[in-house]
């Protein structure tokens, strides 16, 4: 009769810490998504402090006292704000105006599409009521309902809680310069040098990406609106800021731009010019593949590089529990939780699956 030989004790604890892991990411993830109307603003305002405390650094070699840097920048920032927020605003009232000239053009296109689809139309209609009517036929009807209710709803949701991310955000980076202090008063001995590399090393690289991002889609709004303006494309100002936040999203977000973009300029242009809008659907598809898959990879380099396959599954996840803002911060939290695992030993071979390549970086910090 053969005998097993019993279990070991590390051997238990080696198959069952994976289990633990996952339980505790579900459960991770199901708190998220409960708790999305406190923990949205707060993420937010976690990642407005990161990429805002560096310009409240650079003020204080100035002598400026940190919390009088801190209101400056703060200041600053929702003088920003309302001034995008006013000049959008104008433009889509505009937009709104107009759509009388549009509503023709929309039928025409739209009695284009339905001739190919075989989809009911109606001269007599509205273009939107065609268009309701005919995906419904497609059977698209409670999708387009589901997808506009979720969007006005992160639109709202963000408009309501946009004080109080201020608010936070401004509290933040009001303590963040004595953060290295409670983590050494926090913690000691060992664990004290765990948790400071581990938050030095995220604190860097997540402020690197983020200004690297924000910049590339900075770059990206300004060419657009350059590149509109000379095609005489009509409120280049609202396509350029399109551009420039979809520009956060990964793949999706750029697509979604260019389409949304050279939809219009069909409108503006049809049926007299056919050129402008195949101008501005090349212009917009080089502007972003140059700058999204040329140079942005190049600036970044190999340190933040992340498996596309991960990328994809953490925008689905993440667009699932917050919606259009999860979508922005997807590859932020990729980031964080990579920096994260890098850093400790046991959590490596996660590092090592979210990377773009099989081995891990080479400059990786010391592992704890």
């Amino acid at each position: 009769m053969i005998r097993c030989a019993p279990m070991k004790q590390d051997d238990v604890a080696h198959y069952i810490f994976p289990l633990l892991l996952f339980l505790a990411a579900v459960c991770f993830v199901a708190i998220l998504k409960i708790t999305a109307s406190v923990t949205i603003p707060l993420t937010i305002a976690i990642f407005l402090s990161f990429v805002l405390q560096p310009i409240v650094r650079a003020l204080t070699k100035f002598r400026i006292p940190w919390v009088l840097a801190t209101v400056l920048v703060s200041v600053l920032f929702v003088t920003a704000i309302t001034l995008i927020g006013t000049t959008l605003t104008t433009s889509i009232r505009s937009i709104l105006s107009n759509y009388p000239e549009y509503e023709k053009r929309f039928l025409l296109i739209y009695e284009l599409v339905a001739q190919k689809l075989e989809l009911s139309f109606d001269i007599e209609k509205s273009f939107f009521k065609n268009l309701w009517d005919g995906l419904d036929k497609l059977n698209l009807k409670a999708y387009v309902q589901h997808l506009a209710i979720s969007l006005s709803s992160d639109i709202y949701s963000f408009g309501k809680n946009l004080l109080l991310v201020l608010l936070l955000t401004i509290f933040l980076l009001s303590e963040m310069s004595i953060l290295g202090e409670k983590l050494s008063a926090a913690f000691g001995g060992t664990m004290k040098r765990r948790v400071i590399i581990i938050s030095s090393n995220v604190m860097k690289q997540v402020v690197r990406f983020i200004f690297i991002k924000f910049f590339v889609s900075l770059i990206t709004g300004i060419l657009v609106y350059i590149g509109l303006r000379a095609i005489n494309v009509s409120f280049a100002v609202v396509w350029a800021f399109a551009a420039f936040v979809l520009n956060f999203i990964p793949i999706f977000g750029s697509v979604f731009s260019v389409c949304i973009t050279s939809f219009f300029a069909l409108l503006q242009f049809l049926p007299q010019n056919y050129y402008a809008p195949l101008s501005v659907f090349i212009f917009m598809t080089a502007v972003n593949f140059m700058l999204g898959n040329i140079i942005e990879p190049k600036i970044q380099s190999e340190n933040l590089s992340i498996s596309p396959f991960i990328i994809l599954a953490s925008l689905s996840l993440w667009g699932w529990i917050w919606g259009l803002i999860g979508m922005i911060l997807a590859v932020p939290f990729l980031v964080i939780i990579k920096i994260i695992c890098e850093n400790v030993s046991f959590l490596k071979p996660i590092a090592i699956i979210l990377n773009n390549k099989p081995q891990a970086r080479a400059e990786t910090a010391k592992i704890i």
